[in-house]
Formats: structure tokens, C-alpha cells, sequence
């Protein structure tokens, strides 16, 4: 087997330099590219069609969790591992839910990396012990919920526009988060009230909760 291909992604010049020579001095390991955020993560993924890539999921431009899922369209044969010391379920779900095939906290020590990284590469997946009995906990609580939510009027794309509502979010902020566009959160709201028969923003809230579908 060859060496295994990476590319570091972080917005924190230090973390990557740090990483970048502790992953040298693995034998079978060799960067081959890095990056400060998500946009350039994707050109970097098509130029050099890295192996792995360990990617920092808190960045400016694009987060890593956008960054993920566009990387994966690119379908190089990438494989990203999330790299973080967020523990919060969930970004872990939407960075799983986006193509992540491992999240690792950054305080793993280099032999559990290297561990890790080859396991990933030979198309196992991982998820630091750390936080993985809050995902199951969360993923318990999401089947006892699934008959609820299976009866939901809304699409996922409107629970995902109502659940940012509910956090006070404008639709301007909710445009930005979703990479939609400001006309298109409007006509998401629009809809959103007529299926739950609601007459605002704050009433349909109420009502998504009351019924358990954010």
C-alpha cells in the first residue's frame, strides 16, 4: 500500500502546522495539501485529491459541516474526518448527516490519529468514545419521536427553516445559514403557515413544538 494521502483544513495557522508535523513523522502518512476554510477545502480536494481530510468543523467563508457535504458531490473518493473540540450531538449529526465518515476531538493523541486515519482510509468509520453515548442517546430519542415526525406536514427542508425561526433567526440569517436565497425562505415561512394553520412565525413555533416536529 501507498502512502496515505491527507489534507489539513483549519482556520488556526498553528493547528495546522502542528498537525501537519506531527503527521509527518508517520511513515505511511504524507499531507499533501492544507486549507483555512471550507471554500478552499473543496478546490483543494479537486486538485489534489487527497486520501483523507481532516477538517475543522468551525470555520469562517464555509464551516466544515457545508464543506463536508460539498466535498462529497465532488466524488473524489474523500473521505473527510471531522476534527474538533466541539462534543455538541448536534453538529456531530450534521456532520455525520453531511458525509463525515469520523469525528475525532482534538485532543487525540497521535498514535489513536494514525489509528483512526487508516481505519477510515480501509472504509471503517469512527466516532470518539467521547461523544459517541450522547449520539446514542439522541439517535434513542429520535426513534421514540419517529412515528411523530413521520406525520409531520412539513418538508425537511421547512422543519430545518422553522427550527432556525424558532431561535429568533431572520430570514436573511436563515438565507446565509442554508445557502438559499432570502426570496426562498420567504416562500419556505409562507408555506410553513398554511400547513400548520398557523397566522405568524411565532404561533407556527408554538404549534411545531406542541406537536413535536422541531
Amino acid at each position: 500500500m501507498g502512502a496515505i494521502r491527507l489534507m489539513i483544513v483549519d482556520d488556526h495557522a498553528i493547528v495546522r502546522q502542528g498537525l501537519i508535523k506531527l503527521i509527518e513523522m508517520i511513515s505511511d502518512f504524507r499531507v499533501v495539501a492544507e486549507g483555512s476554510n471550507g471554500r478552499e477545502a473543496i478546490d483543494l480536494v479537486k486538485t489534489h485529491r487527497p486520501d483523507i481530510v481532516l477538517m475543522d468543523l468551525n470555520m469562517p467563508d464555509m464551516d466544515g459541516i457545508e464543506a463536508c457535504r460539498r466535498i462529497k458531490e465532488c466524488d473524489t473518493g474523500a473521505k473527510v474526518i471531522a476534527l474538533t473540540v466541539c462534543e455538541e450531538i448536534d453538529r456531530i449529526t450534521e456532520a455525520l448527516a453531511a458525509g463525515a465518515k469520523g469525528y475525532i476531538l482534538k485532543n487525540t493523541d497521535l498514535e489513536s490519529l494514525a489509528r483512526i486515519i487508516r481505519g477510515v482510509y480501509e472504509g471503517k468509520a469512527y466516532i470518539d468514545p467521547a461523544v459517541a453515548t450522547g449520539l446514542i442517546d439522541r439517535y434513542t430519542s429520535f426513534a421514540q419521536q419517529a412515528e411523530v415526525r413521520d406525520a409531520s406536514p412539513l418538508s425537511e427542508r421547512e422543519t430545518e427553516v422553522l427550527s432556525l425561526v424558532s431561535k429568533g433567526k431572520t430570514n436573511r440569517e436563515i438565507a446565509e445559514e442554508l445557502f438559499i436565497s432570502e426570496k426562498t425562505v420567504k416562500n419556505h415561512v409562507t408555506s410553513i403557515l398554511r400547513k400548520l394553520d398557523a397566522t405568524d412565525r411565532t404561533e407556527a413555533c408554538v404549534v411545531a413544538m406542541k406537536r413535536n416536529i422541531i
